[in-house]
């Protein structure tokens, strides 16, 4: 692999130049940080070949820094997901909720379900179309939370957690189609 190569490059020749200034050689250190769920695990495993860190396709299975040993020159820290103190753009946060990419204890279900709903039956591509296909329930242009709450009474006893649960779910596994929840922005011209 060439990023592990040129990793392993580059530690040696930071402890070339410690050689040379008289100061011993020790492995350089580098930390492997980014948001939840992108794959940091993952790539350090796959730099070493073997599994060392814990990986999974969900957030929060990485609970603590563990330093790897990348061959005699270099140690990779591992981390969990950063996610920055306060997402100011709240609707992002919805979006990465929908996306499972925000630990499931951070967001209330039901809530992030309702606001998916009313995105969806704004998408021409999905609609409300798409959620009657799915569950036999008409969106009728009503809020999100009446829409969770009727599938809730249809399929699940009236829980509207599981009913949250599974319009996330399905929507993850792509049952409503695959569709953006954004547009891409507009390019300006010159």
């Amino acid at each position: 692999m060439k990023l592990g190569r040129f990793a392993k490059a580059l530690g040696a020749s930071v402890n070339i130049k410690r050689r040379a200034k008289g100061l011993l050689p020790r492995p350089v250190r580098a930390g492997v940080v980014g948001y939840p769920n992108v794959g940091k695990s993952s790539l350090i495993n796959r730099l070493l070949k073997r599994r060392m860190c814990p990986a999974a396709p969900r957030p929060g299975v990485t609970r603590e820094l563990k330093w790897v040993q990348f061959g005699k020159d270099l140690e990779l820290l591992d981390s969990p997901g950063i996610i920055p103190m306060r997402i100011s753009d709240q609707s992002a946060a919805v979006k990465l909720a929908v996306c499972d990419d925000i630990g499931e204890r951070s967001y209330n279900f039901v809530d992030v379900a309702a606001i998916l709903v009313q995105l969806l039956t704004q998408l021409p591509a999905a609609g409300e179309k798409a959620l009657h296909n799915r569950y036999k329930i008409d969106a009728d242009g009503n809020c999100g939370k009446i829409f969770v709450h009727k599938l809730a009474l249809h399929l699940f006893n009236g829980d509207d957690h599981q009913a949250a649960f599974r319009i996330l779910s399905d929507f993850r596994k792509g049952k409503f189609g695959w569709v953006s929840l954004e547009r891409p922005p507009k390019q300006h011209c010159c």
